[in-house]
């Protein structure tokens, strides 16, 4: 099964990919994030499909938040670029948006304000291909955050399942709900 390549830099990544090995890269456009069940059985090789909904407001800006499809059934940024190790979100006709800084028990979040400059979103953002020398891969690239590929959790928030890194008990989270997932980078093909 061939994918579309990412678009991987000339040089090494950033530090943001410090760690992660020789698979690590921080530019891909034009992908769609999933969550990967990582502990049950998933009805795909893809998971989840993920999109950008809404996590608050403050004046003059939103607060958008990874959650899944089925808890938030509304699309307004259709892709995602990792570029230069920020997350930039895509979608026509849409407000800008900056990523956030993510900080153990926060969600992967972005501030969407008219003037946001997308290129000075948090610089913590890394894509690690799925190299499986056993064969179980899944074929798509997980996505790090702060150098970890594997503490993202779905947890139920309000009426949205929404992603965490390194969920907290106490926090905003139904921490009861939550369960392990990996973020997987999905390439677009577009015809």
């Amino acid at each position: 099964m061939a994918f579309p390549a990412a678009k991987l830099p000339r040089a090494a990544p950033g530090p943001w990919c410090d760690g992660l090995g020789g698979g690590a890269f921080d530019e891909a456009l034009d992908v769609t994030i999933t969550a990967l069940n990582a502990t049950l059985p998933n009805t795909n090789s893809t998971g989840a499909p993920l999109v950008l909904a809404s996590g608050g407001a403050i004046t003059g800006a939103e607060i958008r938040r990874f959650a899944t499809y089925a808890s938030f059934p509304f699309n307004d940024y259709t892709s995602v670029s990792l570029v230069n190790g920020t997350l930039v979100l895509n979608g026509a006709n849409t407000t800008p948006a900056r990523a956030l800084a993510v900080e153990e028990g926060s969600q992967l979040g972005f501030l969407v304000q008219n003037g946001a400059d997308p290129s000075a979103g948090a610089q913590i953002y890394c894509a690690v291909a799925d190299i499986d020398p056993a064969g179980h891969g899944t074929g798509h690239p997980f996505l790090a955050v702060n150098g970890d590929t594997d503490s993202f959790s779905l947890c139920a928030a309000g009426s949205q399942n929404v992603v965490f890194w390194k969920p907290l008990a106490g926090g905003s989270e139904d921490f009861d709900s939550c369960y392990p997932v990996k973020l997987q980078l999905i390439f677009n093909t577009r015809s």
